[in-house]
């Protein structure tokens, strides 16, 4: 942890940089962890082991809603005129940041509604295949494009 006085008086707390609120920094730790439950959740796949594959990836939907009710949302409808200009690069970046980890949350609420419904029976999870696929690759460009969203808003101060 690094703490910097930008001017007289005034310190900055950054884990990763001394220009991003703890939150921020928070956030891309909180997207880290929900990474790395994703790679053991692919792990007990692999090892044929799918209920706990289904039970981990049921965690890492579970930390992406808490993630996006708790910090981006609210971080979203305190940003004021970032949408001022569409055409603006971070505006564009932001908004496809928040349309895709929208559809990847429908997605995976989808695939842990399918899991709970047949009470863990993996023959229907089966069926969503192509679906699972998707979503993992997805999941994988949001957290991209997230960092992205970081270091556009952060790296400069």
């Amino acid at each position: 942890m690094v703490r910097v006085q930008l001017w007289e008086g005034e310190q900055r707390l950054g884990l990763f940089n001394v220009y991003a609120p703890f939150l921020a920094d928070l956030s891309l730790l909180f997207q880290v962890a929900i990474l790395l439950v994703l790679l053991v959740s692919l792990r007990f796949k692999f090892k044929r082991s799918y209920l706990r594959h289904g039970v981990s990836m049921g965690l890492a939907v579970v930390l992406h809603t808490v993630s996006i009710f708790v910090v981006m949302v609210p971080s979203l409808l305190a940003s004021g005129g970032l949408f001022g200009d569409l055409l603006d690069r971070l505006a564009l970046v932001v908004l496809s940041h928040a349309v895709l980890g929208s559809f990847v949350e429908v997605l995976g609420l989808y695939l842990l509604s399918v899991l709970a419904l047949n009470r863990g029976v993996t023959k229907a999870c089966f069926k969503n295949k192509v679906i699972m696929r998707v979503t993992f690759a997805l999941w994988v460009v949001e957290l991209i494009v997230g960092v992205y969203v970081y270091f556009l808003l952060y790296t400069f101060g």
